[in-house]
C-alpha cells in the first residue's frame, strides 16, 4: 500500500473516531447493544488500525525493510504474547481501561507475527 492511500484512510478513520467522540458526548444514555468488553477490545483495535494506517505505513515501513525481520522465533513469540493478552482479558473479571490496552496489544502483537511470518516468507532467499 502507497504512502498516499494510507494517509487518506488513515485520515477516514480519524474523522469517524472524532465523529463518534461527537455523538458520544452529545448522547450520553445511548449505548451498544453488547457487552462493556467488547466494546472495549474493539477500542484498542480501532486505536492499532488508526495508528498502523496514519504512522507505521507511511513512515515506519521504509525503515523497517533496512532490518532483517525472519525471525522465527520472534513471530512465535509475537504470537505467544497476543494469545496470553487475550485469555487474560477473556479470563478476567474485570472491565476497565486496561481492556483496551489489552486489545491493543493483542492485535499489534499479531500483526508483528504476521508481518514476522510473511517476511521470512518472501524474502527467505537473502
Amino acid at each position: 500500500m502507497n504512502r498516499k492511500t494510507s494517509l487518506l484512510i488513515g485520515a477516514g478513520l480519524l474523522t469517524i473516531a472524532v465523529s463518534f467522540l461527537f455523538y458520544a458526548a452529545i448522547h450520553p444514555e445511548a449505548s451498544f447493544p453488547w457487552s462493556n468488553r467488547i466494546t472495549f477490545m474493539s477500542y484498542g483495535v480501532y486505536i492499532w488500525l488508526l495508528l498502523k494506517f496514519l504512522v507505521d505505513i507511511p513512515f515506519l515501513s521504509n525503515k523497517r525493510k533496512a532490518h532483517n525481520r525472519s525471525n522465527l522465533i520472534s513471530a512465535i513469540g509475537y504470537f505467544c504474547m497476543a494469545v496470553v493478552f487475550f485469555l487474560m482479558e477473556v479470563t478476567g473479571d474485570k472491565v476497565d481501561v486496561f481492556t483496551i490496552i489489552r486489545g491493543f496489544i493483542v492485535v499489534c502483537a499479531a500483526d508483528f507475527g504476521v508481518e514476522n511470518m510473511l517476511y521470512r516468507r518472501y524474502n527467505s532467499h537473502e
